[in-house]
């Protein structure tokens, strides 16, 4: 018999932010154990995740005591239930705690009074009785009755799902997103509930009582495995023989070819798989990018009818005003930006894209005669998008921001249903944006809408599944213009010729010193030597720390992200007082990295803050972070969307620019090495590049092309 203690809930101490867990104080009044007698008529602590609390019912709580290091005795709810009272008094509480609104002290005792310690039965069984008593309205008498079966039903249910596996924070979550009906969802296929709950979790239930070659699992299996293969690897088509290798590690028992082949059939008889040239993928997936093909095609035969020479007369009166001279690469992209309704602007650092989209977007303001309303400038990160509205003098924002991404429902409240009004959409770093964000943004933008796609297709690709900017600029009558000429970043620069000998696949014999540019040979015992002694001779010149990243390929590791960030702490930030959060540590005043979108917060992924301030208030830890005057506060349960920014990874610097740079290509990063990945990690730099490692490391990373040949559908159109 499973133990429990039965009381009243007297306070909660903590609850967290992000979902149902909550720490509070109990009063026992009875339990069925011997060892918990002791507690009886006692005070103790709890923890456990809750759908609501009511401190005015009795609960019984289910699951076992514990003494904790810290915080003493507490008893560690697994599951729980409300205990209706039976006694008139405890009825009457119990009617107007809260749990049931409208339902006041004076309405609860005249229901008592009535039908005494049968009240809950007339409740239940015959609640049009309740019409009887001076007061009761129908709508009241029906929510009575509802509310009662409801927790009835929620509490067997939440026992049940305990009883097959599930936490109790698992029970409520599945129940608030699936509802009455999870039973039949869990009876008909337990793998459905993968939109909350783990493949790995659900497949261990599954398999206390099922077979593992079971159609279900199988189908369930391939489906889930393609869509780990996708986001790893970033295809959107799958080899079936690769697919048929993965699999045969979930099997203990001969999964064969034949078994295979049946159920990938099936699938795709069930359209829930689709197959190209012994290629598969989720039908999700190919009618993505079926939906991108095809919503490109149309927009690009939309046409502007512009004269050759009103192009020619406002490029020539821009570049007098402005004071500069466009080569005719970039002339080439002003004028088929304006001329067509989707066009693609491709090229490396110092080619101009920035100073082409201040010239396109003065255009349609001055001579288009285009509101700035009726312009979108949009980029994948928050700092990307300051600096393209910091040189076009003109707002930005992120994608997400600008569909209205909703974090309760994980969808865009813009959508095709709700199309934005803007005539113009500009969109910069588009070798960031993965199938289902640019399927998203095709979706929300009004019909005849102007689509401009500014980016570096020899950049990393997105980390989401898709290679969209480089298979758009290979897709059929696409007009495109791809910027070649380097004029940056000052006289003497030569940043940008290292950047344009990675992307050309030059390898080097040694490396020669610049004033710009240092290449430091090192073993990887050394690297952490030389990066302080870097680090601290940046800091004695006084530099801007929002202009200087370190840039690193992993997290963990000697030269990880993790490691340096502690050493790299105490250089920038010292003397100041240490905080333990989980098992990092942090203090005022540290550089810290946003790692998730959040919109309510107006902070996305890649956002780059401070931390302002840390501070302790009713047992929870605060953390305010100052994003460029966005001040965000982070509280228990929300310490894991940020990380420290000393050195962050080279995926999360893609989007920004820097002053100064230092990329750290230690040895035991090997397995990370690519052309893309380090062409990103160089085209950062501004004005000052440092680069420590091995010679090797850095040819390697040259010319291993791994992301070039991302295999998509829309590769095969």
């Amino acid at each position: 018999m499973q133990s429990y203690i039965l009381g009243n809930i007297k306070r909660i101490i903590f609850e967290s932010d992000t979902g149902p867990y909550k720490v509070g104080i109990f009063k026992v009044k009875e339990t069925n154990d011997e060892e918990y007698k002791e507690y009886v008529n006692k005070v103790i602590g709890f923890t456990g995740s809750f759908n609501e609390i009511n401190f005015e019912v009795d609960y019984k709580f289910y699951g076992k005591m514990v003494n904790h290091p810290k915080y003493g005795i507490q008893f560690n709810v697994e599951t729980y239930e409300i205990t209706v009272p039976t006694d008139v008094d405890s009825l009457i509480i119990y009617l107007s705690s809260g749990l049931f609104k409208g339902i006041g002290v004076t309405l609860a005792k005249k229901i008592v009074d009535k039908y005494k310690t049968d009240t809950i039965n007339i409740i239940k069984n015959d609640y049009e009785k309740l019409l009887l008593i001076k007061g009761m309205t129908d709508k009241k008498a029906k929510m009575l009755h509802d509310k009662i079966v409801e927790n009835e039903i929620i509490q067997d249910l939440v026992i049940k799902l305990n009883t097959i596996g599930f936490n109790v924070k698992e029970a409520l979550d599945l129940i608030s997103f699936y509802g009455l009906s999870l039973m039949s969802i869990i009876e008909e296929n337990i793998y459905k509930l993968n939109d909350i709950i783990s493949f790995d979790k659900l497949d261990l239930i599954y398999l206390k009582d099922h077979d593992e070659l079971s159609k279900i699992r199988i189908k369930a299996l391939i489906e889930h495995v393609i869509n780990l293969m996708c986001y790893e690897s970033g295809d959107t088509l799958i080899e079936k023989e690769e697919l048929f290798l993965r699999l045969k590690k979930y099997f203990k028992s001969t999964f064969t070819i034949d078994i295979f082949i049946s159920h990938i059939n099936e699938l795709l008889d069930e359209k829930r798989l689709f197959e190209l040239n012994n290629l598969v993928t989720l039908m999700n997936f190919y009618k993505t990018e079926k939906f991108i093909y095809t919503e490109i095609n149309r927009i690009n035969n939309l046409r502007n009818i512009i004269g050759e020479e009103k192009l020619n007369n406002f490029i020539s009166i821009y570049e007098k005003e402005n004071k500069i001279t466009f080569n005719q690469e970039q002339i080439d992209a002003i004028k088929g930006s304006i001329i067509n309704n989707f066009y693609i602007i491709t090229g490396g650092p110092g080619t101009g894209k920035t100073t082409i989209i201040k010239a396109i977007v003065d255009y349609f303001l001055d001579v288009g005669k285009v509101k700035e309303n009726d312009i979108a400038l949009l980029a994948p990160t928050g700092r990307s998008a300051k600096r393209m509205s910091e040189s076009v003098n003109l707002n930005a924002s992120t994608i997400h921001k600008f569909l209205k991404w909703n974090k309760e429902t994980s969808k865009f409240q813009i959508d095709e249903y709700n199309k934005t009004h803007e005539k113009i959409i500009i969109v910069d770093e588009a070798s960031m944006i993965d199938i289902f964000l640019f399927s998203s943004l095709l979706k929300g933008i009004k019909l005849n809408a102007k689509l401009i796609l500014i980016g570096d297709a020899n950049q990393l690709p997105s980390i989401g599944p898709g290679d969209v900017l480089n298979d758009l600029l290979h897709l059929n009558n696409i007009k495109c213009k791809s910027l070649n000429v380097i004029y940056r970043v000052k006289k003497g620069s030569n940043i940008s010729f290292l950047a344009d000998d990675i992307k050309n696949k030059k390898l080097f014999d040694k490396i020669e010193n610049y004033d710009d540019f240092k290449f430091i040979e090192s073993n990887d015992d050394n690297i952490s030597i030389y990066l302080k002694n870097i680090c601290e001779n940046f800091k004695k010149s006084k530099i801007n720390i929002d202009n200087f990243q370190i840039l690193v390929p992993m997290y963990k590791g000697q030269n990880g992200i993790d490691n340096l960030n502690i050493m790299l702490s105490d250089i920038f930030n010292p003397k100041e007082e240490k905080y333990q959060i989980g098992d990092k540590f942090y203090k005022e005043k540290d550089k810290v990295i946003q790692l998730v979108n959040d919109i309510d917060n107006n902070v996305f992924n890649g956002d780059i803050g401070y931390i302002k301030e840390i501070r302790k208030e009713n047992n929870k830890t605060i953390i305010t972070i100052d994003y460029m005057g966005n001040l965000v506060q982070y509280t228990n349960g929300e310490f894991d969307k940020f990380n420290l920014a000393y050195a962050i990874s080279i995926h999360k610097s893609q989007g920004s620019e820097y002053d100064n740079v230092v990329i750290i290509l230690a040895r035991s990063f090997r397995r990370m090495f690519y052309n893309k990945l380090i062409y990103t990690a160089v085209t950062r730099a501004k004005s000052s590049l440092y680069i420590i490692g091995s010679l090797d490391s850095f040819n390697q990373s040259i010319k291993t092309l791994y992301a070039d040949n991302r295999n998509t559908y829309l590769k095969h159109v």
